[in-house]
């Protein structure tokens, strides 16, 4: 589990060792602890969309008191990650934010997703579904769909089927 704890602002004001562990281990330098505290978590986020699900979740737990757990995928070149995070409130000014790995496995062969914001292909930053050639198809269960690419710019964004998991 890697925590991250954020102000009502969106400020991120605390991680725990995990967090930066998960970032070293990533040779994720420029999210360890040091870089990223007081920063907006929101400009660690790729997609208005994703930015707005995110405000979404966290105002929705601020207003119930309510924690709101949401599984998704964070997909490496070589493997699918099904993950849960969950967001909590500790108090009117701080926010926990968990992530669990729950289960990985190989993505054969591999498939590196680019994020590039002018792609006419869309990556859905919940499931992992890539819209290409006219459909949502998931580089784990489908990659035949994608052939012989390695590499697909993609932007990120929601799919419909996980419109219906953005809180009301």
């Amino acid at each position: 589990m890697a925590s991250i704890w954020i102000n009502a602002e969106r400020k991120i004001v605390d991680v725990d060792d995990s967090w930066d562990i998960l970032a070293s281990k990533n040779q994720a330098d420029e999210l360890l602890s040091d870089s990223i505290k007081g920063k907006y978590i929101t400009s660690f986020i790729k997609g208005d969309q994703i930015r707005m699900f995110l405000d979404a979740m966290i105002t929705r737990v601020n207003i119930t008191e309510k924690p709101y757990v949401l599984h998704y995928r964070c997909d490496g070149p070589h493997k699918a990650q099904f993950m849960r995070m969950m967001v909590s409130k500790e108090n009117d000014d701080r926010f926990l934010i968990e992530h669990d790995l729950i289960k990985s496995e190989k993505i054969d062969p591999e498939i590196l997703f680019k994020e590039d914001a002018t792609s006419p292909q869309k990556r859905c930053a919940v499931c992992g579904k890539v819209n290409f050639k006219d459909g949502w198809f998931d580089a784990l269960t489908n990659r035949k769909i994608f052939g012989t690419t390695h590499e697909l710019k993609t932007q990120s964004t929601i799919c419909p089927d996980c419109e219906d998991k953005i809180p009301h």
